[in-house]
């Protein structure tokens, strides 16, 4: 399906009408993007997906990911986000995006009606016209058109390519079409006293360059400005140039939590302990980022025969790995409880049973990632997993000094992926900055590494967060070993601003066994 999709785009330049929201979420989504952006623009009027959280959601939703990445591929950027407003017989007319006109293409625009979209206030298109190499502007320069018709647009395209023709698209509130963005288009809103409103959302490949054009010379030739460039939002992948200005996404809505930055924490074991309880934490971050409402870090010391709480379940789920001692983990499974030496982690999702006891006669010393996201739909996901990286393991493959080893790689209720995978690095070896789409977390289980101008040793914690540059060195003399934790953000368009009580509340059902139980079969909806 996906390969005749792109096969389809590729040769007529879009694709028709497709469902993707209901009436019901086109309500909702409309109400959540009128009221932003909560801050003006920047750069220019078309980057509101950069301050608002609303639009970078939608912009992110699943079903437009798998939309567009179909088309585009797994690495992309969001640099146009946009409401379109139609009054009642107001023309939009034909035109092709200046800052997507390039002939090299890269760019897919998706428009997606969200109020009073019928067929006599949809797109109307030319099937092939992004192959022309030619924008309607210049033709209508050329012609001495005054403004063209779609009888004069017609008949020019027909004579430069007869399967070519003035297609309008019948679309519907909910139904998205995404065009190549060299495509010729127009729209006439010709509902009788009803204001059309629609979601206009503009991706690129990360090596596809895109310029601020001055809308004030709309004809051809085009003028572009070189500077500044305007802020992109990496939403899929990776980006390996600097071609465009990649800003972090606006963090999730998160109950007040600060935007947690990209950051080095180098810890010094052993860490103080609390003789009197048993055990302290040691907190690390704690706030909201581009992908997750909620993320934080901490490190704790557990003494001898102590466990922080009795096992229990949350709404969080929860990455904990064992940095010195033994442990055991007391899991709601048959043959629990688990040794866990240095080097096991473990995954925990939402409303899963746990606890962490220490049996040794040391202390034992752990780290936890622990955040909250967009709930899921139905589907399967991660179970919780128990994870021991061996010290002697070179196994993987190897690239310019690196080595990898992957551990996890699946979605779960809270994440559109969560994968992890530990990485031997050569001294001397590294990679360049870049920037990912998703938030990383890692911890340096030997030698020594420099990144964001810090240098980070055994036992530290390195945070990237989605959106911001990064690279990496070997600036010891031994291998460095670290494991790194991805997390992939899950966005849903139609979500509510965070509730904390949602997390209270799902404690509520946790420790209700039979509410618990019910409540998991929905796969945590409720």
């Amino acid at each position: 399906m996906p390969q005749d999709r792109r096969r389809l785009f590729e040769e007529d330049g879009y694709l028709p009408p497709i469902r993707l929201f209901t009436a019901a979420e086109c309500r909702t989504l409309l109400e959540h993007l009128r009221r932003a952006p909560h801050r003006p623009p920047i750069d220019w009027q078309k980057s509101l997906a950069v301050v608002s959280s609303d639009f970078a959601a939608v912009a992110t939703d699943d079903r437009l990911l798998d939309l567009v990445t179909s088309l585009l591929g797994d690495d992309m950027i969001l640099w146009g986000a946009s409401l379109v407003v139609r009054t009642p017989n107001q023309v939009h007319p034909w035109h092709t995006d200046i800052e997507s006109a390039a002939p090299s293409g890269g760019t897919v625009s998706v428009w997606i009606g969200l109020e009073h979209t019928t067929p006599l206030s949809s797109l109307v298109v030319v099937p092939r016209s992004h192959r022309f190499g030619l924008t309607v502007q210049q033709v209508v320069q050329e012609q001495g058109w005054s403004g063209a018709t779609d009888e004069q647009i017609g008949c020019w395209v027909r004579s430069r390519d007869e399967r070519s023709a003035v297609v309008t698209l019948p679309s519907s509130d909910g139904e998205a079409v995404a065009f190549d963005g060299r495509l010729w288009h127009a729209s006439h809103n010709r509902n009788s006293g009803a204001t059309r409103c629609a979601l206009l959302l503009q991706y690129a490949t990360p090596d596809t360059a895109i310029r601020i054009p001055n809308f004030s010379r709309r004809q051809w030739p085009f003028e572009i400005y070189p500077s500044p460039k305007p802020a992109c939002l990496l939403v899929s992948g990776r980006a390996m140039s600097d071609q465009n200005r990649i800003v972090p996404a606006p963090s999730p809505v998160a109950g007040g939590l600060p935007s947690v930055t990209s950051r080095v924490h180098q810890l010094t074991l052993p860490l103080e302990q609390d003789l009197e309880r048993g055990f302290k934490p040691h907190p690390i971050f704690r706030g909201s980022t581009p992908n997750l409402r909620a993320l934080s870090c901490h490190v704790s010391v557990l003494d001898p025969g102590r466990e922080p709480h009795p096992p229990h379940a949350h709404a969080d789920e929860e990455i904990l790995i064992v940095l010195d001692g033994e442990a055991e983990l007391v899991l709601e499974t048959p043959d629990s409880p688990h040794r866990a030496a240095a080097g096991t982690w473990a995954y925990y999702p939402g409303g899963f049973h746990h606890t962490i006891r220490n049996a040794s006669s040391g202390p034992v010393t752990y780290l936890m990632f622990k955040w909250l996201g967009d709930r899921a739909p139905e589907g399967t996901y991660e179970p919780h997993r128990l994870i021991s990286i061996a010290e002697s393991d070179t196994t993987g493959s190897s690239s310019d000094g690196m080595r990898q080893r992957g551990l996890l790689d699946g979605q779960t209720p809270l994440l559109r992926k969560l994968h992890a995978h530990v990485s031997t690095l050569a001294p001397g070896a590294g990679y360049p900055p870049h920037v990912d789409a998703h938030d990383v977390g890692i911890v340096v289980l030997q030698g020594l590494l420099e990144t964001l101008g810090e240098r980070v040793g055994q036992h530290g914690v390195i945070f990237y967060a989605g959106g911001e540059p990064h690279g990496m060195k070997n600036v010891g003399t031994e291998p460095a070993r670290y494991v790194v934790f991805e997390f992939h953000g899950r966005h849903r368009c139609t979500e509510a601003p965070y509730d904390p009580r949602w997390s209270r509340r799902l404690l509520a059902v946790a420790r209700d066994p039979n509410r618990l139980k019910a409540a998991i079969k929905r796969r945590l909806h409720f």
